[in-house]
C-alpha cells in the first residue's frame, strides 16, 4: 500500500489492550465494554476453577474431547459496564427442556450473571442468544456482541453470530462444547477526528475523497461511485505500535481495485505492514511488510470464500520479532524477518493500483466496515 503524503509526529508507542478501543465520534460511549462468563463443563466441573474468569473473546470449554456444556453465566465488565447503561441478556436451549425463554423476547432472557443452563442433571446446552441491551431495554446501538460456539461433529463452522442471532443447533440433539463471547463497538455519529481522519489525496488511479467515507447505520462506508476510481480512505490520527489490530469487512464488487488494512510510516517502503485483498468474488489476499526503505516479506494466497458477499474478520498480530496474519480467526501466515519497528499509521482504504487494469466500478460499490479494533 503506497501513500503520497502522511503528515504526523513519531514517537514510539506499546499497547497492552484488554478491551477494544471504540471508535465513534460520541465521547459519552468511548468508555471500554467487555464480557466475562465462565460455565460448568462435563467432567471438569465449573471452569475457571478457584471462581476465576474467561476474559473478552477466550474459549470456555474444550475442543476434540467430547466435553458439553451444561451451564453458564456471562456479565459485563469495563468502564461502560459500571454506568449501569447496559445489560447482556442470553438464552440457552437444553437438552429435553428446550429454550429456557423465548427466542423474540430478550427481555426474559436471563441477564448480568444469572445462571443459564441446567445443574446437576448432566444435560448438554444445544443453543445459545446473546444480546447487548440499553438502560430502557432496547439494543445497544454502540456496542454489539459477538459470540461462537463449537458444536459437537460440526465444529467452528457457524462462524460469529451477534446480537441475538442462534449459535449451535436446536433439534439435532448436538452438544456445545466451546464458546467464545466478545463485545465490539460499533461506529456511530460521524468519524471522530481525534480517533480517524479521512484521507484526501491521490493513490495510483485512484482520488481519495473524504466525502466518500461516511457512518451510517453502525457501520463506517467507504464508496465507490458509479462509473468512477474514486474512493475513500481513512487513518489513524495518532501513532501506533506493536499490538494487535483488527477488523470486520464486507468488501465491494469492484474488480480492478483492492482492500487495503494496514500499518503505515511515510516515506513509501519505510514502515507498513499490510493485509490486501482484491475487491471481486474469486478470493486473493496478499500480505506484505517494508522496512528500511525495501519489501521484506510477500505472501498472496485463496481465502476459499468470496469477501464481496459477507462479513469477514482480518487481524494483524504485529510483535518485535513476528507478525501474524489472521482470516477468521485462522492463522495464515507468519512473518518472522524484515519487521519493521517505528510506529505506523493504522488505515483502511479501497483504491485501483496502476498495475491492475482501468476498469471503474460499472455500479457504485462500498467497502462496509462493521468494527476496528486494537
Amino acid at each position: 500500500m503506497k501513500i503520497m503524503s502522511i503528515v504526523g509526529l513519531l514517537g514510539v508507542l506499546l499497547f497492552v489492550f484488554v478491551f477494544p478501543v471504540p471508535l465513534y465520534a460520541h465521547t459519552a460511549t468511548t468508555a471500554s465494554l467487555g464480557a466475562v462468563y465462565r460455565g460448568h463443563i462435563q467432567d471438569y466441573g465449573d471452569l475457571p476453577a478457584d471462581n476465576g474468569v474467561i476474559t473478552d473473546g477466550g474459549l470456555l470449554g474444550t475442543t476434540g474431547e467430547g466435553k458439553r456444556i451444561e451451564g453458564l453465566t456471562v456479565e459485563l465488565t469495563g468502564e461502560a459496564a459500571a454506568t449501569g447503561n447496559y445489560s447482556i441478556r442470553y438464552n440457552v436451549h437444553i437438552q429435553n427442556e428446550g429454550w429456557q425463554a423465548a427466542t423474540d423476547d430478550p427481555l426474559s432472557w436471563k441477564k448480568d450473571g444469572d445462571f443459564a443452563g441446567s445443574q446437576g442433571k448432566s444435560q448438554r446446552l444445544e443453543a445459545i442468544q446473546l444480546q447487548l441491551t440499553d438502560a430502557a431495554g432496547q439494543l445497544a446501538t454502540d456496542y454489539a456482541i459477538e459470540y461462537r460456539v463449537h458444536i459437537q461433529d460440526y465444529g467452528w463452522s457457524q462462524g460469529w453470530k451477534k446480537d441475538g442471532a442462534i449459535a449451535g443447533t436446536a433439534g439435532e440433539s448436538k452438544r456445545l462444547e466451546a464458546i467464545q463471547i466478545r463485545i465490539v463497538p460499533k461506529f456511530t455519529g460521524s468519524l471522530d477526528p481525534a480517533v480517524f481522519k479521512a484521507s484526501s489525496h491521490r493513490l495510483g488511479q485512484t482520488q481519495f475523497k473524504p466525502e466518500n467515507v461516511a457512518v451510517s447505520d453502525g457501520q463506517l462506508a467507504i464508496t465507490i461511485p458509479a462509473g468512477t476510481m474514486a474512493s475513500g480512505e481513512v487513518s489513524s490520527t495518532d501513532l501506533k505500535g506493536y499490538g494487535s489490530y483488527e477488523i470486520s469487512m464486507k468488501l465491494p464488487n469492484a474488480p480492478s481495485s483492492i482492500t487495503g488494512f494496514f500499518l503505515y510510516a511515510a516515506p513509501d517502503y519505510d514502515q507498513e505492514i499490510d493485509i490486501e485483498i482484491y475487491n471481486q468474488p474469486d478470493g486473493k489476499i496478499m500480505f506484505t511488510s517494508y522496512a528500511n526503505g525495501a519489501q521484506t516479506q510477500s505472501l498472496t494466497s485463496d481465502l476459499n470464500f468470496d469477501p464481496t458477499a459477507d462479513f469477514h474478520h482480518y487481524r494483524i498480530d504485529y510483535q518485535p520479532d513476528t507478525i501474524d496474519f489472521y482470516v477468521d480467526d485462522i492463522l495464515l501466515t507468519r512473518f518472522s524477518e524484515g519487521i519493521p519497528h517505528n510506529p505506523m499509521y493504522l488505515m483502511v482504504n479501497a483504491w485501483f493500483p496502476n498495475w491492475l487494469d482501468k476498469k471503474p466500478a460499472p455500479q457504485t460499490q462500498q467497502l462496509l466496515i462493521d468494527w476496528i479494533r486494537y
